[in-house]
């Protein structure tokens, strides 16, 4: 606030300048405070949004950084909001507010009366016990020749949540009643077993009960009322505990009233436009007197007058200290003991407790020797006006003529300091968001991530796949085996040669010559004899392809849904859409495809090798010779099947015992061609370069994150939105 007030004028001229000046610092409040809840709202937005992101799921690192937003910055708006706000009807008011407190019976209803020149029947002071009921601002208004007031009711929904709620809490009461006719019907229940040894909760409680519930028919039908004009000697039955009507029963109206405010013109001059808030007097075990005292400091004080009557024996004693502790918190960031005084209130010999001013002037020196700390500590007979007035009031309004912009300015600096501050940290945070989602929609660094994956789980299935094949690269393959026994089996049993001795003489007759039979039976034998083995081609092929079935698992596996294919036809698959560029991979997938040519010309020659004896050129139709050295010789046919029978049994045999030795031949050639395989994708040169290569090119079809991707950009997009305008605003 900048200083414009004029020196020479009257103290209400220059009062009067101070509201003016405060009213044009509540645009810059105002502007400030909407642009906080602007930012308030932002982050709000954000953290929903952040919220639904979490919900979705996320990579963890980008899960990570969204959590470190610390969000908690928002409840500091909203404290900093309801300062600026209390800032703001501070400077909007158009008076200035003196807050009297005190505990009961200390003479701060005399006090007043003195100030305001307002008589008993508005302002009594109870001799007998607490009658200031509730909240009542009393101000300055020149020229009225008697006071009025206005009343402000409490809604029952304000009720409930100033009056009833403290209660039923603070005592354990459970549910608050929501209507008048529900607290009618539904009494407050009675303290729970840990609240009945406390003489404080029972006093409470007995004020709920005896007070709002019991008097409950008495007043209720001023809940809801709208604001009313009352004349002077009304007021006294809208504020006082202790008013009677006309059949003696004690008017309890007070328990609806939120605040009473009454106008009057006060005895002194040149006063300008103050208002005097008069708080209910503190002592009683009445929960919402407390509660009350700070809300009104908080909102409506613009300087605290502290009202102690010494008794005998007076001392700073804690509830003292409290009750300035209470007071400086309500306060906040307006410093106290730049706007408070304390008044000692001085008492006659005639009054009660005689004649207090040793103890009032012994109790002034001691203060400075305790945690209060006010402006100025004044002896005053609070009864007297003139005292009041030139002990009092004239003090008062001259220090905060001269004082009140500073203690103003020193306000809005603690304001100030903190929206820096808030500000800061939230700028903080919104640099966390601005980058969280950073590598989210990063298809670069996805593609990084995934393919870093991608070859370690590559490499290590490879690998292990080889290390089991090394294992078991002498095993038998037990399929090829069984095979073998088949083939040998149908081989034994379906030999092709002559059925009978007659078959072989009408052949010798078809072509004259038992020699001739006899070479053409080789060729049939012979023949007939390879075509059960040809099958083992098939079936050794069979076993090698359930070895390139399980590099096409590897494959499958890690390579997504990049095909549907399975086995050779994946392999294959895949080498039709390798790239150009990848010269390394295509030929280690066409090796790995076409490893199958050499098992056709094994089996034949290991079998062949064994069927030279039925060749007509190595066997010859066999000589007829004496059995048993008798001269009886055996009719050339049987020679001739004989001799059949015997060469396709040695080659059976020989070609069993061959074959058998190729058992452990599929896991050993298994072995070096997936070696091979492995070696060519893994090892080679530039490889992983070329793998590079060609995932980049089918990313959306071997990991599904690339799927969601276009999703993340979009989410991304819509993040850094939300996070752009948390920043404009």
């Amino acid at each position: 606030m900048n200083t414009t007030i004029q020196l020479n004028t009257t103290r209400a001229e220059r009062i009067e300048q101070i509201i003016k000046q405060r009213h044009g610092f509540s645009v810059k409040i105002e502007r400030d405070k909407a642009a906080l809840q602007t930012r308030k709202s932002a982050l709000i937005n954000l953290k929903k949004h952040r919220e639904e992101l979490f919900a979705r799921g996320l990579d963890s690192l980008s899960a990570k950084r969204l959590s470190e937003i610390d969000f908690s910055v928002i409840e500091r708006i909203d404290s900093l909001i309801g300062r600026l706000q209390q800032l703001y009807d501070r400077c909007t008011r158009d008076t200035i507010n003196i807050a009297v407190v005190g505990y009961a019976r200390q003479g701060k209803s005399r006090l007043l009366r003195s100030l305001t020149g307002l008589k008993e029947t508005v302002i009594p002071d109870g001799g007998e016990g607490y009658c200031t009921g509730t909240l009542s601002k009393i101000r300055h208004q020149p020229g009225l020749s008697e006071a009025k007031g206005k009343v402000e009711f409490y809604s029952w929904s304000g009720f409930r949540d100033e009056i009833l709620s403290p209660y039923y809490q603070s005592l354990g009461l459970g549910y608050v009643p929501n209507s008048a006719n529900d607290f009618t019907n539904n009494p407050p229940p009675a303290l729970p077993p840990d609240k009945r040894d406390s003489e404080i909760d029972k006093a409470r409680y007995g004020h709920l009960r005896r007070d709002y519930y019991s008097n409950l028919h008495k007043y209720h039908h001023l809940l809801d009322k709208p604001t009313i004009d009352i004349a002077e000697l009304e007021i006294r039955e809208y504020v006082t505990q202790d008013t009677v009507d006309g059949g003696g029963d004690k008017v309890v109206n007070y328990l609806a009233v939120k605040e009473v405010e009454v106008s009057c013109s006060f005895p002194s001059e040149d006063i300008g436009r103050i208002m005097l808030i008069d708080l209910p007097g503190l002592g009683d075990t009445n929960l919402i007197d407390a509660d009350r005292i700070i809300k009104t400091l908080r909102q409506e004080a613009d300087f605290v007058l502290f009202v102690r009557r010494p008794e005998p024996n007076a001392v700073w004693g804690e509830a003292h200290i409290r009750l300035y502790q209470t007071a400086k918190e309500a306060l906040s960031d307006l410093p106290l003991s730049k706007c408070s005084f304390m008044v000692l209130n001085r008492t006659r010999q005639s009054a009660e407790g005689g004649d207090n001013s040793y103890r009032c002037q012994n109790l002034q020196a001691e203060l400075k020797q305790t945690p209060i700390r006010v402006e100025r500590c004044a002896i005053a007979d609070c009864s007297s006006p003139q005292e009041a007035s030139n002990e009092i009031l004239e003090p008062i309004l001259n220090y905060l003529v001269e004082n009140i912009e500073e203690v103003d300015r020193e306000y809005a600096r603690s304001c100030q300091r903190q929206l820096e501050s808030v500000q800061k940290e939230i700028n903080v945070e919104l640099e966390k968001a601005s980058t969280a989602l950073s590598q989210y929609g990063d298809s670069d660094l996805l593609f990084e991530q995934l393919f870093e994956r991608f070859w370690r789980d590559l490499t290590n299935d490879l690998e292990n796949l080889l290390k089991y094949f090394w294992e078991h690269r002498e095993d038998k393959d037990i399929e090829f085996e069984e095979r073998v026994k088949k083939s040998v089996a149908d081989c034994r049993r379906d030999t092709g040669i002559p059925g009978t001795l007659k078959d072989i003489a009408e052949r010798r007759n078809l072509y004259g010559s038992y020699s001739t039979a006899y070479n053409e039976y080789l060729h049939e034998t012979r023949t007939h004899f390879i075509k059960h083995f040809l099958s083992l081609d098939s079936g050794m092929q069979l076993s090698l392809e359930s070895r390139k079935a399980l590099v096409a698992k590897v494959l499958k596996m890690r390579l997504g849904e990049l095909s549907d294919s399975e086995g050779s036809d994946l392999i294959n698959k895949i080498y039709t859409m390798l790239p150009g560029n990848a010269s390394t991979l295509k030929v280690a997938f066409e090796t790995l495809s076409q490893f199958n040519v050499s098992w056709a010309g094994k089996i034949q020659r290991q079998i062949r090798e064994n069927l030279e004896e039925l060749r007509p050129d190595t066997n010859h139709i066999p000589s007829v010779e004496a059995v048993n050295d008798t001269n009886v010789y055996p009719p050339q046919e049987e020679l001739i099947l004989e001799k059949l029978k015997n060469l396709h049994k040695d080659a059976a045999d020989k070609s069993e015992q061959s074959l058998h030795k190729m058992l452990c031949e599929p896991s050993q050639d298994a072995y070096y061609m997936v070696e091979e395989f492995v070696d060519r994708v893994l090892r080679a040169k530039g490889v992983q370069l070329e793998w590079r290569i060609f995932l980049r090119k089918v990313s959306s079809q071997v990991w599904t994150e690339f799927k969601e991707m276009e999703k993340r950009v979009q989410m991304q997009q819509v993040w850094q939105n939300i996070v752009e305008r948390a920043n404009n605003c």
